[in-house]
C-alpha cells in the first residue's frame, strides 16, 4: 500500500529506524503512518523539511504509544480518562511548540519558546499532583514521552549524515526545550515562586536580536 519493500521494513526495524509492535499472536505491525513518514525522510535535504517530518514521526510514535501496554501499566494504569485527556491535550502543545522553536529565527522567538515550555511543564506538574501523581512518578511519565522524541532525532541524523550539523542543532534546540519543560515541573504547585526568572538563555539566546 506504501510502496515499501518487506526487506526495507526488516532493515528499518533492524537498525532502529523503525518500531514494530507485536500481537499476541506473534504477528508483526508497523504504523501506516510512521512508514510513510519515514519514507519521506529518506530523500528529504533541507533541516527545515527535517525539522517537520520528525515533528510528523512523534505524532505517529506518540499515538502509537497512547494505545501501547506501556501506557497503561503499573501505576499509569490508575490515571482516569480526563486526566489522561489533559495528559494527552499538554503533549499536543508540546508538539507544536517545538516545531515552532525548531522553526524560530530569532532569539527574542526562541526566548518566548522555552518561556512557553516552562508554563507548559508548570502545567504538568499541576495536573500530576491533582490527579494524585507524586513528583518522581510524574518525572517517570514524562521521560516515557521524552524518549521517542531522542529515538526519532537519532534516527534522523543516521538517515540525513550529510545534515549532520543542521540536525545537530535541531537535536540541541529540541533537548533545551524538553529540559525547560522539566524545570516547569519544578516551578510549579503552591511552593513555586511567583516571580519566575524564567530560562536561563543559552549563548546563542543572548544574540542580539
Amino acid at each position: 500500500m506504501l510502496g515499501v519493500n518487506p526487506a526495507t521494513l526488516r532493515q528499518w526495524t533492524a537498525s532502529g529506524k523503525l518500531h514494530v509492535y507485536r500481537t499476541p499472536g506473534g504477528h508483526r505491525r508497523f504504523s501506516a503512518a510512521e512508514i510513510a513518514a519515514f519514507s519521506r525522510t529518506e530523500n528529504l535535504s533541507d533541516p527545515c523539511d527535517v525539522a517537520d517530518e520528525v515533528i510528523a514521526q512523534l505524532r505517529s510514535r506518540y499515538r502509537a504509544l497512547a494505545q501501547s501496554p506501556a501506557a497503561h501499566q503499573g501505576w499509569l494504569a490508575t490515571i482516569d480518562d480526563g486526566a489522561r485527556r489533559h495528559y494527552h491535550d499538554l503533549g499536543d502543545q508540546l508538539l507544536e511548540l517545538l516545531g515552532r522553536y525548531l522553526h524560530a529565527g530569532t532569539p527574542r522567538l526562541r526566548h518566548r519558546g522555552l518561556m512557553r515550555a516552562c508554563e507548559i511543564g508548570s502545567k504538568y506538574g499541576d495536573l500530576a499532583r491533582s490527579s494524585g501523581v507524586d513528583a518522581p512518578r510524574a518525572v517517570e511519565a514524562y521521560l516515557l514521552f521524552r524518549r521517542p522524541l531522542l529515538d526519532v532525532l537519532s534516527h534522523s541524523l543516521l538517515a540525513h549524515a550529510t545534515l549532520a550539523s543542521q540536525l545537530g542543532r535541531l537535536m540541541r534546540d529540541a533537548e533545551r526545550i524538553m529540559d525547560e519543560v522539566l524545570v516547569g515541573m519544578t516551578r510549579s504547585g503552591p511552593s513555586a515562586q511567583h516571580d519566575d526568572p524564567g530560562p536561563i538563555p543559552s549563548r546563542r539566546e543572548r544574540e542580539p536580536v
